[in-house]
């Protein structure tokens, strides 16, 4: 058996999203292995070694990197996606630098984290584990409508549904257990605000506020991200209102090391928490957003402590200063007969990335969840306006030729 000369990672899930993060690891000098349950994940093109394993298969990837830990001389792992738990028993078996397993877990569980937060006080909208419709209306007795039906361990809005009515609950409820390996669903009060996704980092005891850009959200009652305009633009002083309930939150989950992603609502209370994730973000904001908008490489940075290399500090400070939007396009449903106008669209000056998961001879279904949509346009201006100007080009210059449903 050869051991590689090279350092080793295993970046954990290989879609499109985690192209940058594979990029980045090659541009490290680091040997590249890359699991994916799809045999034909794109970034399987640009990695050293690709593996056929489902991200979820939390066995499967504690024994390939034993059995191949020496070949590979494997020496970090990667969250490609939303796959905390994975990562941290793969770490946790081979004894490289992660987090707990418990600590894993709660970070990837809506019910366990929302349970620890009520307990410690942390701002955020009531909810509880139902797995029933009697056990949902007692819950809906305490905190009424509006509410909010969610999956309780998976990602990108899979099964969440906001709810204004006993009538809409059963097909809720149903949608959520559905997505959720538990096979429950957590119903939870549904609070106004403007939302934020909130990355950080925490190393020696430090928590590095890296970046906040503001979501925009539409297709209710489903809760679909439509864009997201990063960096944020509330002031200072919301935001250091924000960042402190995110260290709070990620203190009371045990996140003392690397990534803690939170998505928050900015109520006219103050600010809350919705979730957290032991991960960078998704979305495509760690990967491209912030990066184009401050120079920052949190990818990077998450990729240096993973293999036990102290935090530099230059690669989470602002080099540049611009705004990025990263907005989705929504064609109606149907089977795509050609789509026009891509390549024009990418020459728009301040066009960053268009990124088309769909070609023609796909098919568009309704958009119920974030795992539903399929082309994103990235942006970058010296603000708001120009970047979603942009965006609004890009968007009349496309032409998707839709044969729709009958």
């Amino acid at each position: 058996m050869t051991m590689q000369k090279k350092e080793a990672i295993l970046i954990i899930s290989a879609g499109i999203m985690q192209i940058p993060a594979i990029k980045t690891a090659k541009s490290l000098g680091l040997y590249v292995v890359a699991t994916d349950r799809n045999p034909q994940a794109e970034g399987f093109a640009f990695c050293d070694e690709a593996v056929v394993i489902d991200s979820k298969d939390i066995a499967g990837h504690v024994k390939f990197a034993q059995d191949n830990q020496q070949r590979l001389n494997l020496k970090a792992v990667f969250a490609g996606s939303d796959i905390a738990v994975t990562v941290a028993a793969v770490t946790n078996a081979l004894g490289l630098p992660g987090i707990p397993m418990d600590v894993a877990q709660r970070s990837n569980n809506k019910v366990l984290m929302k349970q620890r937060w009520i307990e410690d006080g942390i701002p955020t909208p009531y909810g509880a584990e139902v797995s029933s419709e009697e056990e949902a209306l007692k819950i809906l007795e305490k905190i009424g409508f509006p509410a909010i039906v969610k999956a309780v361990d998976n990602a990108a809005s899979r099964g969440s549904m906001k709810i204004d009515s006993v009538s809409q609950l059963a097909m809720a409820l149903h949608n959520a257990k559905q997505a959720s390996k538990t096979g429950t669903a957590i119903i939870e009060q549904y609070v106004i605000g403007t939302e934020q996704s909130v990355e950080t980092i925490i190393w020696n005891n430090k928590h590095y506020h890296v970046g906040m850009a503001d979501r925009e959200f539409g297709f209710h009652p489903y809760h679909i991200e439509t864009a997201h305009v990063d960096p944020s633009v509330l002031d200072e002083t919301r935001q250091q209102q924000i960042y402190d309930v995110v260290d709070a939150a990620a203190r009371s989950l045990g996140i003392t090391f690397g990534p803690a992603k939170a998505d928050m609502i900015l109520t006219a209370q103050g600010p809350m928490i919705l979730e957290m994730t032991a991960r960078l973000s998704g979305g495509f904001h760690s990967q491209y957003t912030t990066p184009l908008s401050s120079g920052k490489n949190p990818i990077k940075a998450v990729m240096e402590l993973a293999l036990n290399r102290p935090l530099d500090e230059k690669l989470l400070q602002d080099s540049v200063h611009k705004t990025a939007v990263c907005s989705g396009l929504f064609p109606p449903k149907g089977k795509i007969k050609a789509i026009h106008g891509l390549e024009k669209a990418r020459s728009i000056p301040g066009v960053a990335e268009i990124i088309l998961t769909r070609k023609a001879g796909d098919y568009i279904t309704d958009f119920i969840d974030n795992g539903c949509r399929f082309c994103w346009v990235i942006t970058v201006a010296a603000n708001v306006e120009e970047a979603k100007a942009i965006v609004a080009e890009v968007a009349n210059t496309i032409h998707f030729d839709i044969a729709q449903d009958t």
